[in-house]
């Protein structure tokens, strides 16, 4: 009769799970990416003039910020990408390049609530000293209120990651 490890067993199983799960996050974060740039193509394409018309200047705005828009969803998308990778193929999830992946997220997430939400106060903005009519929504309050919390969300996440990663070193110096 063998003897079975309940503990290896158990851990085996979470790694696979962890894979399982780290593939699906990276598919999700390509396909949320595209998305959110297929969205704002949309919205500048719904947003353009029509026959004999003027373009407004929410339209000419979103336009011009729209590249940096893409590469600010790309910039969260590859960190999101590298760091379940990371994740996947490492012994422990608590290391500093993870912490240091998280970071970077999260700045990545925070600047990219001030991109998303420029257009939307440059537009206000210009609406006010030109006196035209132009109703921007509170998309930008949204947008920027929602990046700000998942910014700080993962800014902590990436301290208790980096505290994880002392307590551990201090276990591996202590065996």
């Amino acid at each position: 009769m063998k003897t079975v490890d309940v503990n290896k067993r158990t851990l085996e199983q979470e790694k696979q799970y962890l894979k399982q799960t780290s593939g699906i996050v990276r598919i999700e974060a390509v396909c949320f990416a595209a998305v959110l740039i297929m969205l704002m193509v949309q919205e500048i394409i719904s947003a353009a003039p029509g026959d004999g018309e003027s373009a407004s200047a929410l339209f000419w705005v979103k336009l011009a910020f729209l590249p940096f828009q893409a590469a600010s969803a790309i910039v969260a998308t590859r960190f999101v990408i590298n760091m379940f990778k990371e994740i996947e193929n490492g012994e422990t999830p608590f290391r500093y390049s993870i912490a240091d992946k998280l970071k970077g997220l999260s700045d990545a997430i925070l600047g990219g609530s001030i991109v998303f939400a420029a257009p939307y106060l440059v537009a206000m903005f210009v609406y006010s000293f030109t006196g035209t009519e132009g109703s921007p929504t509170n998309a930008s309050a949204v947008i920027m209120l929602g990046g700000l919390f998942l910014g700080v969300l993962f800014k902590t996440l990436s301290y208790i990651f980096g505290y994880g990663c002392k307590l551990q070193q201090e276990s591996d110096e202590t065996l």
